[in-house]
């Protein structure tokens, strides 16, 4: 997953993403665990230098702070739940490819799950198809490629975080977009882990941007280009960098962009919330006050030594040595004097434990997450509502996979030339189980006999009771 911009652009950020950018980033560090994609620390950014505060005593607090993975673990789980799906039925050429549907060796199920997770972390995601990278002078040579196994004369599927959509433009309102720019990895971009190139060459951009724009004005009719470029360093340039072209390729035949905005609750293109924002800040609210309890435990749970009655340094202005203390050592006194250890009163442990575990509970439950839900009992009719308030969450995003689906399926057959599945229904059937709260312990026979003794339980109660556990209808009146 990609670090954020702001790495230098050749063109402005759509304003759209250019204002979610520092929702989208708190987010992303809470997924990372406050260390960052490629491994940079984000948890300064997160625990302020304190006013005085030597930089010993802040590196050593800043190193012991140690975020948990409940926010990533919570979306996981969601995402667990979405996977419980299955397709009908595939075209041949996505079936031939499906254990490598990106051209990078992922599965279609792997897929899938990964474009849920980014749904459910940044709100929305970009599924695209992108047109085979081989291009053939006719349909046999085509054909003759594909039984050789070369994978670039097939479709690939495209799966981009939203902070990776730079920019598009939509022709009007409620429109699918007709041009889209997105930036992904370059491929053998130099990295602090390879080689340096010559001192000749400059340095390659770790990113590449690929711009799709329809063409309706072709004279071979409406088509698709597509546009891979680069920055170059330069000296002259304003920002450092220009613009290379790498490739441009153009595909007829295609009157559509083959890009689905993946959204959780069925957004515009570029449009839609974080669905866990507040869990993001409750996290990062519970990071805070673990460390602010790690840091008063670390100076108050160690007892201090104490001499009574012993002239010390504050008494005769003089150095003492220090009492070193172990299991074969003696502390000699003189008459009167004792040694003790005193510990210090920080009374304000007990509330910051309080409140630690309050925010672990309250986040567990804001979450909607019942395996993991911990805490104080919570009535019946609590656990039902959240239940039933995260059943409905699963299931609009199951009704949001199920139709990127279709699409995903159209936009590939389009390019391949094959026919859609036939068959009725969905393409993709997600199976949501509806959540309920855990049965309640039913008492043991021996149990509600002895309740039956002491008049506690009717004899027609008893009746009904070992009935419905037999299986047993009651007998009719």
């Amino acid at each position: 997953m990609s670090q954020l911009p702001p790495d230098p652009l050749p063109w402005p950020l759509h304003p759209t993403l250019q204002a979610l950018l520092p929702r989208l980033q708190l987010v992303q560090d809470c997924w990372h665990l406050l260390a960052g994609p490629t491994g940079t620390g984000r948890k300064e950014h997160y625990l302020p230098r304190g006013e005085r505060e030597p930089e010993s005593a802040y590196r050593r607090r800043v190193d012991a702070a140690l975020p948990s993975g409940f926010f990533r673990d919570a979306l996981r789980t969601f995402a667990g739940m979405l996977a419980s799906s299955h397709w009908r039925e595939l075209p041949a050429s996505l079936q031939a490819v499906i254990s490598d549907v990106d051209g990078c060796g992922t599965d279609l199920g792997v897929f899938l799950e990964a474009a849920d997770l980014l749904v459910l972390r940044d709100g929305a995601a970009l599924v695209g198809v992108i047109p085979p990278a081989h291009l053939w002078p006719s349909e046999g040579d085509r054909q003759q490629a594909l039984r050789n196994g070369d994978r670039l004369s097939l479709p690939r599927l495209l799966l981009l975080e939203r902070g990776d959509v730079l920019h598009w433009h939509l022709p009007g309102n409620h429109a699918l977009p007709d041009a889209i720019t997105w930036r992904e990895r370059r491929p053998n971009a130099t990295t602090p882990d390879t080689e340096t190139p010559p001192p000749k060459d400059p340095p390659p951009h770790r990113w590449q941007y690929l711009t799709a724009c329809l063409d309706a004005q072709e004279p071979g009719g409406p088509g698709m280009t597509l546009i891979t470029e680069t920055l170059v360093a330069d000296p002259q340039a304003p920002s450092g960098w220009r613009k290379q072209r790498l490739d441009q390729r153009h595909y007829r035949g295609i009157s559509q962009l083959s890009a689905i905005w993946y959204a959780s609750h069925g957004a515009a293109f570029g449009e839609g919330e974080l669905p866990h924002l507040g869990l993001a800040h409750q996290y990062l609210n519970h990071f805070r006050c673990q460390s602010d309890y790690q840091e008063l435990l670390y100076r108050t749970a160690l007892p201090v030594g104490v001499r009574t009655g012993v002239t010390g340094p504050m008494a005769s202005g003089q150095p003492s040595e220090p009492v070193v203390l172990g299991p074969n050592t003696v502390i000699d006194l003189p008459e009167g004097a004792s040694f003790q250890f005193v510990e210090i009163q920080a009374r304000s442990l007990a509330e910051h434990r309080a409140w630690v575990e309050s925010l672990d509970q309250r986040m567990r439950r804001d979450a909607l997450i019942p395996a993991a839900a911990q805490g104080a009992p919570r009535t019946a009719t609590e656990i039902s509502m959240a239940a039933s308030q995260a059943y409905a969450l699963l299931q609009s995003q199951a009704i949001q996979k199920a139709s990127m689906f279709s699409s995903l399926l159209q936009h590939w057959c389009a390019i391949t030339g094959e026919p859609l599945p036939s068959k009725e229904g969905q393409a993709l059937v997600v199976e949501i189980s509806p959540l309920a709260p855990a049965p309640k312990p039913q008492p043991t026979v021996t149990e509600m006999l002895q309740l039956h003794e002491r008049g506690i339980v009717s004899d027609a109660a008893l009746q009904q009771w070992l009935g419905d556990l037999a299986g047993v209808a009651p007998a009719p009146n």
